[in-house]
């Protein structure tokens, strides 16, 4: 599979995994979602807050849109309802964005500045590839969670994907 189809299969993935994963936490009760549990951005909802501060960093960098926010632990969305909305419609735009992309634009250098300022300079493809490797590093974390506290979690490897959208 040559990397644009693999880079639009991961787009599509991204928006699958975050919707299949959201409606398993919405089980969690308010406190639940909320409460600290030792996760880097401590709670079920500041790691989402998290994945999609991430995505719309990113997702500006790519459309050349300044996207200034003052840490990676910006909260975006106060509500859990806001939140998947919000990651909803993000998710959708990767997918749009990915899918209009050619192989010459993937090899194009990004060039982009840190939080803090620093530039960097690295072909699109791989950035992409770190936007949605991001996403699976996060929902490993928020699934992990989720399962302590007793809940049930979906299968979410890309396998399940591939399976679950195979075109025969």
């Amino acid at each position: 599979m040559a990397l644009l189809e693999h880079l639009k299969m991961m787009a599509d993935y991204h928006q699958w995994a975050h919707a299949r994963l959201l409606q398993y936490v919405e089980a969690l009760s308010k406190e639940e979602y909320h409460q600290p549990c030792g996760l880097y951005f401590t709670s079920v909802h500041g790691t989402y807050n998290h994945m999609l501060v991430g995505d719309s960093l990113w997702y500006g960098r790519f459309v050349n849109e300044r996207v200034d926010l003052p840490g990676l632990d910006h909260e975006l969305c106060s509500s859990r309802e806001s939140l998947v909305a919000a990651l909803t419609v993000q998710t959708n735009k990767w997918v749009d964005y990915v899918e209009q992309l050619t192989k010459e634009r993937l090899e194009e250098n990004l060039t982009y500045h840190s939080m803090v300022g620093e530039q960097y300079s690295l072909p699109k493809g791989e950035l992409l590839a770190h936007v949605f490797n991001h996403g699976t590093h996060h929902r490993g974390q928020v699934s992990s969670i989720v399962t302590q506290l007793g809940y049930p979690c979906p299968e979410m490897d890309v396998v399940y994907f591939m399976l679950v959208n195979r075109k025969v």
